[in-house]
């Protein structure tokens, strides 16, 4: 599901203007981000949570081949589904 058609069905659930349905969900995605930069984690009760994680810097073997490339430590996001959205998808 492409992000216009996610607009259009929430919209329709809402009963508000695709316009303010947008305006919402990018006003809900710029706070996770923001919440995921500060490195704090965000958790929806039931649904799931995400964390930003830190991955350790590491030396990898590039496949064919034995040239090894130092990948340096970066920060990735989890997201761990919640039991009711384990069940919802079962």
């Amino acid at each position: 599901m492409k992000k216009a058609e996610f607009i259009a069905r929430v919209a329709a659930k809402s009963n508000l203007s695709k316009r303010d349905t947008e305006a919402v969900i990018d006003a809900a995605l710029e706070t996770i981000t923001d919440a995921l930069k500060k490195r704090d984690s965000v958790g929806f009760l039931g649904f799931g949570s995400f964390t930003a994680t830190k991955k350790n810097p590491r030396e990898i073997t590039i496949p064919g081949t034995t040239t090894k490339v130092k990948v340096p430590a970066k920060y990735s996001v989890r997201f761990k589904p919640g039991k009711l959205l384990k069940e919802a998808v079962e």
